[in-house]
């Protein structure tokens, strides 16, 4: 008898959260790996809270233009974008963009923004994405995991406690930009919503470049729609906070 994880502790609903917690290291990352799944849920009542963790400032090739003007003007791109999807509030970090995030801080401010706002779901970039370079979304991804997986425990980032924020247990955790995806989400009737997001970050995506970026995603999501009743779909990895701790197979779940 084969011993199935999921049997054990089941994998929860997404569509089943009253409020999301959505992570993202960068302004614009939610928009790519989720977009079309958060329009659909705050469209459907549900309340989305937003955590940028990076300023976006390292986004350029061109010299010419200076961290603080990017990091302004990528901020007004999130902004209208995140209104685009229905995003309720926005809350930001603001640590300088490229690859230096210490660790620690950011698992903090996460737990406390978790203990503060009381999300059902949190929503975070896969740290475990094969291949992945930038250690901002890894640093992002494994910060976002572990608070939702202890953001329960008194003793665990005490120094939130101090400040009168209780323990709180999250429900769910789902991962975007992920290899291993047990979760597909119909996402037909929200895909422009996606793409006039993401037209929001001209910073990143000029016209030719932002072109063969939504052609790529609207592909892949038509990919990820076989077998699911539907025409295009977002996929993500869903798992509870008990599958993030010692089971070898929870990358099956």
């Amino acid at each position: 008898m084969k011993a199935d994880l999921c049997e054990f502790f089941p994998r929860p609903d997404l569509l089943q959260a009253d409020h999301l917690l959505c992570i993202q290291p960068h302004p614009d990352d939610l928009e790519i790996g989720a977009g079309a799944t958060i329009a659909r849920l705050s469209r459907a009542g549900l309340k989305v809270t937003w955590l940028t963790v990076t300023d976006g400032s390292a986004g350029t090739y061109d010299q010419s233009v200076s961290r603080s003007h990017l990091a302004l003007n990528r901020r007004g791109e999130t902004e209208k974008a995140a209104a685009i999807l229905g995003v309720d509030a926005l809350l930001w970090l603001d640590y300088p963009d490229g690859g230096n995030l210490p660790y620690e801080e950011i698992r903090s401010k996460i737990t406390r923004t978790i203990r503060k706002f009381k999300p059902s779901a949190v929503l975070v970039c896969d740290p475990w994405l094969p291949y992945e370079a930038h250690s901002d979304h890894i640093r992002t991804g494994r910060a976002g995991a572990e608070a939702a997986f202890l953001s329960g425990m008194p003793y665990f980032c005490p120094e939130n406690l101090e400040e009168g924020l209780e323990p709180y247990k999250i429900n769910t955790v789902a991962f975007y930009f992920s290899a291993y995806p047990n979760t597909f989400i119909d996402a037909s009737a929200y895909w422009d919503l996606k793409l006039a997001a993401i037209d929001c970050h001209a910073s990143q995506f000029p016209a030719e470049k932002g072109k063969l970026l939504k052609e790529y995603l609207t592909a892949r999501a038509r990919e990820q729609a076989q077998n699911q009743n539907c025409s295009l779909a977002e996929a993500f990895k869903v798992l509870s906070p008990h599958h993030l701790h010692i089971f070898e197979t929870a990358w099956k779940c």
